[in-house]
């Protein structure tokens, strides 16, 4: 039985209730955050299409494919885990709210210990945000109007609209796969 209080929890897709601003790590469901992640619209929803941030979790994981191991594919699959609770916001927003970091922070560490994999490294950690910031300049790059970064990535993923339920089965398998390669 819990004792979280309606006001401070959120409900999830599940059916569980969890406390986005100190969540255990019980309450972390993959599903969850797959579901949560592919109903959600990166660059706030002002892309050419409707692009969610599951499909780039993804893309991010493949990109990582190239030169790492599965556990680090692991995490750039779920790096962006916590806007399953707290949404996605747009990098000057997110620089302007002081807590925000720490609150996407305690979500993520909650779930690594959720699905017992060790919290990265800052080599490992290092990879991922360098492989999502690539994939940030091509998504930008391909999917807003007039939008064109200093330093563009010679990629070749193919970013087209996927149903939420398609992305959200694909991000399951992907996270099932990675998880036996881990373990």
């Amino acid at each position: 039985m819990t004792t979280e209080s309606p006001s401070s929890t959120i409900n999830t897709y599940s059916g569980i209730r969890i406390d986005p601003l100190a969540p255990a790590p019980d309450r972390i469901r993959l599903e969850d955050v797959a579901h949560g992640l592919s109903q959600t619209c990166r660059f706030s929803g002002q892309s050419e299409f409707f692009y969610s941030v599951a499909s780039h979790s993804l893309f991010v994981s493949y990109e990582l494919a190239r030169e790492h191991d599965s556990v680090v594919q692991l995490y750039g699959l779920l790096h962006d885990a916590a806007e399953a609770y707290i949404t996605d916001l747009p990098r000057p927003v997110k620089r302007r709210i002081d807590e925000f970091d720490a609150i996407e922070e305690r979500i993520l560490e909650a779930t690594w210990q959720r699905l017992d994999v060790p919290e990265p490294t800052e080599d490992e950690w290092a990879a991922v945000m360098d492989a999502d910031d690539r994939l940030f300049r091509y998504e930008a790059t391909e999917l807003l109007n007039g939008y064109r970064p200093t330093e563009q990535p010679s990629l070749e993923y193919e970013l087209t609209p996927c149903a939420p339920t398609e992305v959200r089965q694909q991000f399951l398998e992907r996270a099932d796969r990675l998880r036996s390669e881990v373990e």
